[in-house]
């Protein structure tokens, strides 16, 4: 579409939009299109004896000139003439109360520069001003009424826009061919621009060359010339200093020939300690010879030897092998369940209200212990009171300390690292000391790791110290061991992730798996590479953090929950290509009390009841593994159920009953030895007793 077409078509909806105020769009005049179009026919005037640079922008110029023909030619064909003269009917025949009056617009046609090639100039033509002053002095002139006289104004001035919109299609029609003539010759001056572009190129490099020669060959004259002057002046240096010593070398020459008359007589001392030294250097060789015998025999001892030690370290891993059987067999013969008894020593307040006093409990040996009613009952106002006896394989006073308790367990310890599945529990009433027992004082995650004093740490660290020195003592025998630690607790039946990070889903559930080669896994449960003994007490820290604790009339803090840490050990032997994999339980079980005692009410009562029958079934569990029952109830319970492939079999089990100094927790303490004296009387392997066991 033209630029006078543009013009005409918004004036048209300016009409038609009633717009109140005169258009202030800035038209170039017909002298700037002029001028604009003489420069350019003047620039398309030159022949072809340009120069390259000049032939370069004619190019541009033409191209220029075929995009705005180009955007014209779109223009035309999106709205065509068609489309404004609706646009004009609609203006026209809209009704007479719509039309208001506007200021007449004077609308200038924009052209495109004519082009002039050697052969074709084309008219230069002034652009048309089309000036409605007629129709828009009329329109001044008439009524607001005369709505009729208004569309007869604008009849005119329509067939008057249209005869002009058919002269500039022609006189587009005629550009159209001066722009094809235009192409032939801009074709012609392509080809003739390229070939001397070439040529000037290859006249160019020639050049390049030349000059990079030119450059080159001064450059090596100047190193020449350098290095000739660099060389005249080291001789020229030379020469002197070869003159200054001559006359050196003449004066030594004298000093030598005086000094050789001196030593003249030098040389025939000399001479005589010269055969002395030749005699005492062939004593020296008869020597050597002598040691490089010696030499070649220690050499044979050395290989003797590593044959002898090669011998020997393979003796050492048989007798490992054979340590581990006597080792396990002193261990069943001790019994593979085995039950060790502690007491408690007095806390806090507890020391000046009974200021040490136990007469209550009356220790015989270490593996024993008596308990006397009669002075709960003189308490009580009761005259009539009982004794009752107990033994167990174990009987920690009050005084022991942590070291002296782990020694007794550090060989169960050993057979987890020896393959063989280990379970130690603490059982016991809430507050006896199960937890200070398994991992020691109470951990806190906000100072640094290790925080725990070395003689009050918990048998969880000690075990873990113990197998982490005896896996790097191993290493010389060719053993390499990895190992992974998991910590939950079983509440009210449910598995809890005790090492989660993250706050898990209540969704998120943890079942327990056994395969065929009796290792158990818990779905969703979080292992950890366990990569130095210190870090177990992080993870001890973020265990305590998540377990659940509630307050009972027998402890003020009292662990609900049963915590199993789990260590798995797998060993690896490079020399002998041998594995064995071992599994460590510890387990702190939750506070044993009797409803009556522990005063738990609702969701506490709860949480007591679960307690107690898992418990129960524990002792179901030991008491059908030691009557070789066809059926064991593990499933009765999740603590049974996880612990099934280290209960029964080869597996070595040691439980401590823990129970409190006070008096008024005998009853508690006389119902947890009973229960622990029926679980000691169980024999799990190879030394078994043949009597039924009733744990109820």
């Amino acid at each position: 579409m033209s630029s006078f077409e543009a013009s005409l078509r918004e004036s048209s909806l300016n009409k038609t939009m009633n717009a109140a105020a005169p258009s202030k769009l800035k038209v170039p005049s017909s002298k700037a299109v002029l001028a604009t179009s003489n420069k350019e026919n003047s620039a398309n005037a030159l022949g072809s004896t340009e120069t390259a640079s000049t032939l370069k922008r004619k190019v541009s110029s033409e191209a220029i000139l075929r995009e705005k023909l180009n955007e014209r030619k779109a223009m035309n064909s999106t709205l065509g003439t068609s489309s404004l003269r609706t646009n004009l009917n609609a203006t026209i025949s809209a009704p007479a109360s719509k039309v208001r009056k506007v200021t007449p617009v004077t609308t200038t046609l924009s052209r495109a520069p004519a082009v002039k090639t050697s052969t074709t100039t084309s008219t230069v033509r002034k652009p048309a001003v089309v000036k409605a002053s007629a129709a828009s002095s009329s329109e001044g002139n008439r009524a607001d009424w005369d709505v009729q006289g208004r569309l007869a104004d604008n009849e005119k001035m329509m067939k008057m826009l249209l005869s002009k919109l058919e002269q500039n299609e022609s006189e587009l029609a005629n550009r159209e061919q001066t722009i094809t003539k235009i192409n032939e010759v801009k074709g012609t001056l392509e080809i003739d621009v390229e070939g001397r572009t070439k040529e000037l190129q290859q006249v160019y490099t020639e050049k390049l060359d030349l000059q990079n020669q030119m450059v080159n060959m001064q450059s090596e004259h100047n190193i020449r010339v350098q290095s000739m002057l660099l060389k005249y002046q080291s001789l020229e240096s030379t020469h002197n200093m070869t003159s200054s010593q001559l006359n050196m070398s003449k004066a030594e020459n004298e000093s030598l020939k005086l000094t050789i008359e001196g030593q003249t007589g030098q040389i025939s001392n000399f001479t005589t300690e010269v055969f002395t030294l030749k005699s005492n250097l062939k004593n020296a060789q008869e020597s050597c010879t002598e040691k490089e015998a010696k030499i070649q025999q220690l050499l044979r001892e050395i290989d003797e030897n590593k044959t002898k030690i090669a011998e020997l370290e393979a003796q050492v891993r048989e007798d490992e092998t054979l340590r581990k059987k006597l080792h396990n067999t002193i261990q069943e013969l001790k019994g593979n369940i085995r039950v060790f008894c502690r007491v408690r020593p007095y806390l806090g307040d507890e020391i000046k209200e009974f200021n040490g006093n136990m007469e209550h409990y009356e220790f015989q040996n270490d593996k024993s212990l008596d308990i006397n009613t009669s002075v709960m009952s003189g308490i009580t106002g009761k005259t009539d009171g009982k004794k009752f006896n107990f033994g167990f394989d174990k009987v920690f006073q009050p005084q022991s300390s942590q070291s002296a308790v782990f020694d007794e367990i550090s060989q169960l310890v050993q057979s987890a690292l020896d393959g063989y599945n280990t379970c130690i529990f603490a059982y016991g009433q809430t507050g006896s000391g199960k937890t200070y027992t398994m991992e020691g004082p109470g951990i806190s995650s906000e100072i640094d790791f290790p925080i725990v004093d070395s003689k009050c740490k918990g048998m969880i660290p000690r075990a873990v110290e113990q197998i982490w020195i005896s896996a790097e003592a191993l290493k010389d025998k060719g053993w390499t061991y990895e190992m992974e630690a998991m910590y939950i607790e079983i509440y009210n039946e449910s598995i809890k992730d005790l090492l989660a990070k993250k706050q898990v889903s209540e969704d998120t559930k943890y079942d327990i798996k056994h395969d065929a080669k009796g290792n158990t896994t818990i779905t969703n449960a979080t292992t950890i590479k366990v990569r130095s003994p210190t870090q177990v007490y992080e993870l001890l820290s973020r265990a305590s953090h998540n377990r659940s604790v509630g307050r009972t009339d027998m402890n003020e803090r009292s662990s609900r929950s049963h915590s199993v840490f789990q260590l798995k050990l797998v060993g690896t032997n490079s020399i002998t290509t041998e594995s064995i994999s071992g599994l460590l339980n510890l387990i702190d079980l939750a506070g044993s009390e009797r409803l009556n005692q522990s005063g738990a009410t609702g969701q506490r009562l709860k949480e007591t009841q679960h307690i107690n029958k898992s418990l129960t079934h524990l002792g179901d569990v030991i008491a059908a593994l030691a009557n070789k029952e066809s059926h064991i109830p593990y499933r009765n319970s999740k603590l049974t159920y996880l612990l099934q492939n280290s209960l029964g079999g080869n597996s070595k089990t040691l439980m401590f009953v823990n129970i409190s100094p006070r008096v008024s927790d005998l009853n508690e303490t006389i119902s947890s030895l009973r229960f622990a004296t029926k679980v000691n009387a169980c024999e799990i392997g190879t030394a078994k007793k043949q009597n039924k066991t009733d744990l109820k």
